[in-house]
């Protein structure tokens, strides 16, 4: 295809898709100078004009010329907005990439131009399914394919270079006849504060606590299993497997902080939702918060929570959970929350290098 004379352009009347321009040079540099392009992109690093220049002169229009990439330039508000392009594989699948200008962020820029490039892809282009892959933790990339439909797929060690290293990645896919609605609830943990407590997502600062948690004997006779880091170089992969959870709608895990100090005392997480709108409650504490109350106090925060209607809850119907028969401390937690013993599970509770029985707790939105 010529360039720029055979290069389409596709609009919604709010975001456009244009072959790139001289004029967009500078703000090609801005952009590419952003940290965030640094850090989750290919581009060169540091960034120079002649990167721009070559950018805009040669690459671009080389690649459309020999029908390898087809890369737009993104304009909102008649100004750059940033690049989105797509990579032919073979004649029915081709990789989407995407990077925007960062005064354009926030502002459902990317969601557009995605679905114009879709609607291109696959009905003007022919391809059946177009794919999508981005190094581990690029939230904002996940998050757009999220809420244009994409599908998640297996993330890969390694996968993708940059710079000379090789990275993991994310994958993910979305088919011609798939709809553009997100396949998955994205959860995002609400801030919930009593007036000792503050209920509140896990962040990196807060490791060393993690980690003496974990390390706790009480804590690893009753949770055998627990994924919590054991050293400082764990807490990274157990954080982002926190994170990726909620994103992929599977689980949503408080860190309970003392509400003035903001010391991590414990967790609580809902999980294992099910369609007939029921979900399991598991919780630990850290050892220097137990036998003040926090637990039963943060588990009912949690529960009420949960089972309270939407907008102002979740609007669940029945939350349940287990714990070893043996766990008093535990038991004691769940009936101070509203939990009522309905019952007993054999020889299903891995305690130390054991089985023993659990006690099955639930709590309704609405008590029969």
């Amino acid at each position: 295809m010529r360039f720029p004379d055979d290069v389409p352009v596709l609009t919604d009347g709010v975001v456009t898709l244009r072959a790139h321009r001289t004029d967009d040079i500078g703000a090609v540099v801005e952009q590419c100078r952003d940290p965030e392009m640094a850090a989750w992109t290919t581009v060169p690093a540091p960034y120079r004009l002649e990167d721009a220049e070559q950018f805009v002169g040669s690459v671009v229009s080389k690649a459309w010329a020999d029908g390898s990439t087809q890369t737009f330039a993104i304009e909102h508000d008649g100004r750059y907005a940033g690049a989105i392009d797509l990579r032919r594989r073979d004649h029915a699948e081709a990789d989407i990439g995407f990077g925007l200008h960062p005064e354009a962020r926030g502002k459902g820029v990317m969601h557009r131009a995605i679905n114009l490039l879709l609607d291109w892809a696959f009905v003007e282009r022919g391809h059946s399914v177009v794919t999508w892959r981005a190094f581990v933790g690029n939230w904002a990339s996940r998050r757009v394919v999220w809420s244009t439909g994409f599908h998640f797929g297996p993330t890969v060690p390694g996968l993708c270079e940059q710079r000379g290293e090789r990275r993991d990645a994310w994958t993910g896919w979305i088919g011609a006849d798939d709809s553009r609605q997100p396949k998955t609830r994205w959860l995002e943990v609400p801030l919930l504060e009593s007036a000792r407590l503050r209920l509140r997502a896990w962040r990196a600062d807060d490791g060393h606590r993690l980690v003496e948690a974990s390390n706790d004997q009480r804590l690893r006779h009753f949770i055998t299993h627990s994924p919590l880091p054991h050293a400082t170089q764990d807490v990274g992969a157990y954080l982002l497997r926190v994170h990726q959870a909620a994103a992929d709608g599977k689980r949503l895990a408080w860190c309970i902080a003392d509400r003035e100090t903001d010391q991590v005392l414990g967790n609580v997480a809902l999980f294992d939702f099910a369609p007939d709108g029921s979900a399991q409650v598991g919780y630990w504490s850290h050892p220097a918060a137990r036998a003040r109350g926090v637990m039963s106090e943060a588990a009912r925060m949690v529960t009420d929570w949960g089972l309270d209607p939407e907008p102002e809850g979740m609007g669940l119907r029945r939350l349940y959970l287990l714990t070893a028969v043996s766990n008093a401390a535990s038991r004691h937690v769940a009936e101070q929350a509203g939990f009522k013993h309905v019952g007993t599970e054999r020889a299903a509770a891995p305690v130390g290098t054991a089985y023993e029985d659990n006690a099955v707790y639930d709590r309704l939105a609405d008590p029969v």
